[in-house]
């Protein structure tokens, strides 16, 4: 008999995102350009609306120098705030529009090294211990003109940049990263002494300095450090023109995985308006396309959207202005996914010296993830330490069959005794990073019942209805033999998942017993992770063996699909019959034209006039006979003209028609009489059976514009074809082509 899911799956607490302590200090000293300072602006409310995570605490100082009474180096814009709401993000937003560029009599040098005291500060006290410090200046200290640095304008710098290098050590020792980012005239060498710390995962570049040359260049290079900095993933849109009083639409991608998007725009100026539309939305946000929207920064250059549980997908952002004039916008989208991990260890209960399986799994919005786009750049590492004090080991996991089950080896040392510790982290670019603990105890002398559950190859993709197959691998050494049950632990919500069969038995010594895992009907579509928990019925609390299995359940195909073994050669066939039935139309209606025909009047013997049809591609060719001062002659006629003659073709034969006769069958050359003096024959140039002219013939003539006969030259001779055509009268040579 089948078994459902296992009553009393442990639940573990829903994922969250790891709030940041966030400071950005804003080079506002004179030698920087009002225009410099605008894209500092723009790279502050950047980093604000990267910071996706609740709880995020965040600061802007703009800083100068202190050169004389009444002047501060350091100018707090934005005091810390929590970014808990769309409010906190908005009121950010809008204070940093108090950043400027100092003029002289407001102290307009540059003091690093009072702007990273300032840092410091705020990185001390109470918050997250995620903490980012970004530095947008143009690297070049200048206190010359601050007389609390010393008594000489060498002295004065040479103190500052030292006090500059003392408060670095003291934010790398409290654990800050620091990423300078470089506006107007930089001093490179300069601006990347200032870099300290490790990104947020070994995935990511180490904190350096950033340049933005140009504003084209800002956002990728702000975002490039932000993600290193915090490991949110930021995907860019290519700009667009925006005219002036008109309007402008672009999309947007949110991923699956994501549990929080912001949508940045960059609209440049606060009066343009935006609208976003979710995928397949029929209202704009706030309406649909999420759970809660946040937004912020609305009358400012820059806003954005925070979307807890977007819709993903293509979402359409549109920017309209009413007089103001053209200008590039663009938009950004900001995501991170809150995961959280599931880590098994098999056997569950090692001996000292055994080689241990060790699986992991991560799950974001409910469900394990399988899309390898996803999970590319995430970093799996599993240590395992014990309480006998041995060196920690460490394991790198990874996922050869591509179905988001992460895999690898730990060896229990062979003095190990006591309790076990398996730590698991997953950590990258895009998500908020897990760690999982499993505790054990080394197992002293080999287990009465070891197992192995082995999968059978196959797709990652499953099907509704379909059972994916495998195999307990059971090795009883007790004896006797033992019961023993096949669960599924910790199921999704709403999974539709049986195991058959639920109850085994292993008799002693080894047996391999197939099993399913079947998928229901209505499960879920996407991914599923669940765990496989073999017990023994006499000891039910420690596993036999545990196993992680992942998979995506996919819809059936339909009829189409399921018959496209047939479907495909039928319609291949199909299609090559109409193609042939289809040449031979073409064909017989090609053959059917007068292309190549021509009329041949005899007299006496010889030919006296010729003519060709007026439309070669016509299917009737008619001329008339007329007197004219050389004699009888062969003139094209009218359509409906009375007194014609009329040629078809008839296969490989000719229908003549003359006027008030029946129709008589002719081959190709062969000559009719229509008179007692005259003869009429048709030659087809295209065919056989062209008759030779007679002995002592003269060749045909070529007949005139007006139907007269157009004699050979003087000399003899035929003459000569200016088209280089054959003997055709100047037809082409192909004759299958009715346009040449």
């Amino acid at each position: 008999m089948p078994v459902g899911v296992a009553e009393g799956a442990a639940q573990q607490p829903g994922p969250t995102l790891p709030p940041l302590r966030v400071v950005v200090l804003v080079d506002e000293s004179g030698s920087l350009s009002d225009a410099d300072v605008v894209k500092e602006k723009e790279a502050a409310r950047t980093i604000l609306f990267s910071a996706l995570a609740p709880g995020t605490v965040m600061s802007v100082a703009g800083f100068g120098s202190s050169n004389a009474a009444g002047q501060s180096a350091v100018d707090v814009v934005c005091p810390p705030t929590t970014l808990a709401n769309g409010q906190g993000r908005d009121a950010v937003a809008k204070c940093v529009d108090q950043l400027a560029r100092r003029k002289p009599e407001e102290g307009s040098g540059t003091d690093h090294a009072a702007a990273l005291q300032q840092a410091l500060s705020a990185v001390r006290g109470p918050g997250p211990d995620k903490k980012i410090v970004f530095l947008l200046t143009d690297g070049e200290l200048d206190v010359a003109d601050s007389p609390q640095w010393g008594d000489t304008p060498e002295r004065r710098n040479a103190a500052a940049a030292a006090g500059a290098r003392e408060v670095l050590g003291e934010l790398e020792r409290e654990g800050a990263q620091v990423w300078p980012l470089g506006f107007g005239e930089v001093n490179d060498a300069a601006l990347g002494g200032f870099a300290r710390g490790r990104s947020c995962t070994a995935a990511a570049p180490s904190p350096s300095a950033r340049t933005v040359p140009t504003s084209a260049e800002l956002t990728r290079a702000v975002a490039d450090a932000i993600s290193a900095a915090s490991c949110v993933k930021i995907i860019p849109s290519p700009p667009q023109d925006l005219p002036a009083g008109g309007s402008a639409e672009f999309t947007v991608t949110i991923p699956a995985i994501a549990a929080d998007a912001s949508i940045v725009v960059y609209k440049r100026n606060p009066k343009v308006q935006v609208e976003y539309r979710a995928a397949g939305a029929a209202r704009p946000a706030p309406e649909q396309g999420g759970g809660r929207f946040e937004f912020a920064g609305q009358s400012t250059d820059t806003e954005s959207v925070l979307i807890t549980d977007p819709t993903p997908g293509e979402w359409r952002v549109r920017v309209s202005s009413a007089t103001e004039p053209a200008q590039d916008v663009f938009a950004t989208v900001v995501y991170q996914a809150a995961v959280r991990t599931r880590l098994t260890a098999t056997p569950p209960a090692p001996e000292a010296g055994q080689t241990v399986e060790i699986a992991m799994q991560v799950w974001a919005r409910d469900k394990a993830v399988t899309d390898r786009q996803a999970l590319e750049g995430l970093t799996f590492v599993t240590a395992l330490t014990g309480s006998s004090g041995f060196p920690a080991r460490e394991a790198t996991l990874t996922d050869p069959d591509g179905d988001g089950t992460f895999t690898g080896q730990l060896t229990v040392p062979d003095d190990a005794e006591g309790e076990l510790k398996f730590t698991g982290t997953v950590t990258g670019v895009g998500v908020g990073g897990d760690t999982r603990e499993l505790f054990t105890r080394v197992h002293r002398g080999a287990r009465p019942v070891q197992g192995q559950i082995l999968l059978d190859e196959g797709s990652p993709r499953v099907l509704r209805g379909e059972r994916v197959k495998g195999t307990l691998r059971l090795a009883n050494s007790s004896g006797r033999p033992a019961r023993l049950r096949l669960q599924i632990a910790d199921p999704p919500e709403g999974a539709s998942l049986t195991v058959d069969p639920a109850a085994v038995e292993a008799p002693t010594g080894a047996v391999d017993v197939p099993f399913t895992l079947a998928v229901g009907q209505e499960a879920p579509l996407g991914g599923f992770g669940v765990t496989l928990r073999l017990v023994d019925e006499a000891d039910p609390t420690e596993p036999v063996v545990e196993r992680l299995v992942s998979r995506e359940v996919v819809e059936p195909p339909g009829w189409p699909e399921r018959n496209l073994w047939w479907l495909i050669p039928a319609a291949v066939a199909v299609l090559a019959l109409a193609a042939l039935a289809l040449a031979r139309l073409r064909a017989a209606r090609r053959g059917a034209r007068v292309t190549g025909l021509r009329a041949q009047l005899w007299r006496d013997g010889a030919v006296r006039s010729e003519v060709e049809p007026r439309d070669a591609r016509s299917r009737v060719f008619g001329f008339t006979v007329h007197e004219d001062f050389t004699g009888p002659q062969l003139q094209q006629a009218a359509d409906g003209e009375p007194g014609a003659y009329r040629v078809r073709r008839d296969g490989t034969a000719l229908l003549l028609t003359s006027p008030g006769r029946p129709p008589a069958r002719l081959t190709p050359g062969e000559r009719h009489p229509i008179t007692p003096n005259l003869e009429v024959a048709i030659v087809d140039d295209f065919g056989s059976g062209s008759a030779p002219p007679s002995p002592g013939a003269q060749p045909p003539p070529v007949p005139s514009a007006h139907g007269a006969p157009s004699f050979p030259p003087p000399g003899g001779g035929a003459r000569p074809d200016p088209l280089g055509a054959d003997d055709r009268r100047g037809f082409p040579v192909d004759p299958n082509n009715p346009f040449a």
